[in-house]
């Protein structure tokens, strides 16, 4: 029986042609790959830079008068102004056996996290305290930082010291038991752009204002992220 043979130059054409495609395969695998790498990572990107949003609605009377009866507990405090926007506050952060929370139960879950809210001049009962935005707060902490080396040099030239500046106060969301007997909140002094101190408080429904009880709570100082950045 005739055999045809197939010469031998198309049998290296034919090898030749299968180690390619082999090899194209696998470049579009890894291809494939490589881009499914980089549409999760622009994806986990997307939802870290997810900005908190913040809530159309109004602060409620009694988240009002929780933020106005702060205030004027710290009206005798050094300092200049109040952010006009409030951050989320999550209380997973406070230790559960922390003595502050010993007995209380919260309405919601442990964190207030899902909106964040505008603070009007209505919390602050008349003072004369400037609510500043996220821009004007940067711009003041960095004319703070500058202001601030000056007068270390001053004070080691002369011996003069400068009184006490807390600079801004940021006040996070308020959390509520479920009695609405007791209110937790942080509030965090921004005295420059590394400059900071803070705490959880807890307040008590004393009559009809709210004041600060002797529950003691988790406080902070110089952090590099002094509150969440929504």
């Amino acid at each position: 029986m005739f055999r045809s043979r197939i010469p031998s130059h198309s049998l290296c054409e034919v090898r030749w042609w299968s180690a390619h495609c082999a090899w194209r395969n696998v470049v579009n695998i890894f291809r494939i790959l490589f881009l499914l790498n980089v549409g999760l990572f622009t994806l986990a990107s997307c939802k870290s830079g997810a900005s908190t949003p913040t809530s159309e609605e109004s602060l409620t009377s009694e988240q009002s008068q929780v933020y106005s009866d702060l205030l004027e507990r710290f009206g005798r405090l050094n300092f200049a102004y109040l952010a006009n926007r409030t951050f989320s506050f999550d209380l997973s952060s406070v230790a559960k056996d922390a003595p502050c929370l010993h007995d209380l139960q919260f309405e919601e879950a442990r964190k207030s996290g899902s909106v964040v809210h505008l603070l009007t001049s209505n919390v602050l009962r008349g003072r004369s305290i400037p609510l500043v935005g996220v821009q004007e707060e940067s711009e003041i902490l960095k004319q703070r930082d500058a202001k601030k080396t000056t007068q270390s040099t001053k004070s080691k030239t002369d011996g003069s010291i400068a009184p006490i500046d807390l600079g801004i106060l940021a006040l996070s969301e308020v959390i509520f038991d479920k009695t609405h007997h007791y209110a937790v909140l942080r509030y965090v002094f921004l005295c420059g752009s590394r400059c900071n101190s803070g705490a959880v408080i807890v307040l008590e429904k004393v009559g009809s204002q709210w004041a600060p009880t002797r529950r003691a709570c988790s406080a902070t100082m110089n952090q590099d992220q002094p509150r969440p950045v929504d």
